[in-house]
């Protein structure tokens, strides 16, 4: 049986006072000795309006030098964030992580916003061919004019130009989250929260079926049922102690993980990208040139 996706959630906010850095970073290395594969870091406000002590996208920054194999999932950006900023610093924060982030897309809205947010930034991580840059000091050429591509975007909401000024990501697209089941088809991951049963995951298998879902683990329940219920590819847990290495996810469900975990951190291999880890393929960009025919 395939070991289960699971993913944790970093809180935003302790008990008395946000997390600092350091509790942040015992979170995410306990997080990534127990084998989970990702964390998403938030930065939203608690309930009583306090908001938390680090911006997510800088916090990621931070998180990624500090770390060499864990995924990072970025929160939702500022709703008014154009397009091309998103884009850049979800791209920049991929080369930082080599390879390791994903964004937590906002949810979706009447009129379409959040889906034009998302394909508008995948439109612009295209925007140099993988080897468009070819860095060759005797003829001083950084890169091929023909690798670098308008987006010439017009839409309900965005009018973009491009290209974007950051190289293509090492994921080619880092991992596009989202937490709103109508997202789905644009998305390459879904994190569904509590109460979502196995009715929504069968409808987002038929709507999204190249999507991995994820349902969340409310605690106490029982991990192996809920995944035996929904029949998701995993778990979205709150972590929540540092010093309990199962963190507090069932021994069993934990071991695969974490033993594969313990290996890839005694090799020296590179770390698999996040989207290799979660089983999601790379995407080619749209201005791939076609193979030629043998």
């Amino acid at each position: 049986m395939t070991a289960p996706l699971l993913i944790g959630r970093i809180p935003a906010h302790g008990p008395t006072a946000p997390p600092s850095l350091a509790d942040v970073l015992r979170l995410v290395r306990a997080a990534e000795t127990a084998g989970f594969h990702a964390v998403v870091l938030d930065d939203g406000a608690a309930e009583d309006g306090t908001r938390a002590r680090f911006e997510a996208t800088t916090l990621a920054a931070a998180v990624a030098a500090a770390t060499d194999r864990i995924g990072l999932i970025v929160a939702p950006l500022p709703a008014d964030q154009a397009p091309y900023h998103v884009a850049r610093i979800t791209a920049s924060l991929d080369h930082l992580a080599h390879g390791r982030t994903g964004w937590l897309a906002g949810p979706a809205d009447a009129d379409g916003r959040t889906a034009e947010l998302i394909e508008v930034a995948r439109g612009l991580w295209d925007s140099f061919d993988d080897d468009a840059f070819v860095h060759d000091r005797a003829d001083g050429l950084y890169w091929r004019l023909d690798g670098i591509h308008r987006l010439d975007h017009k839409g309900r909401h965005f009018d973009v130009a491009g290209p974007l000024n950051v190289a293509r990501p090492p994921q080619g697209h880092p991992v596009v989250a989202v937490t709103d089941p109508a997202l789905a088809r644009h998305a390459d991951l879904v994190l569904l929260g509590a109460g979502h049963g196995p009715d929504a995951v069968r409808d987002l298998r038929h709507g999204a079926p190249l999507a991995k879902v994820l349902c969340a683990l409310p605690p106490g329940a029982d991990a192996h049922a809920l995944l035996a219920g929904t029949l998701a590819d995993g778990l979205v847990a709150d972590v929540t102690a540092p010093d309990d290495p199962s963190l507090g996810l069932p021994r069993e469900l934990g071991t695969a993980p974490a033993a594969g975990a313990a290996t890839e951190l005694r090799t020296t291999a590179p770390a698999p990208t996040l989207r290799a880890r979660l089983g999601l393929a790379r995407p080619a960009s749209r201005h791939a040139r076609p193979a030629a025919a043998a």
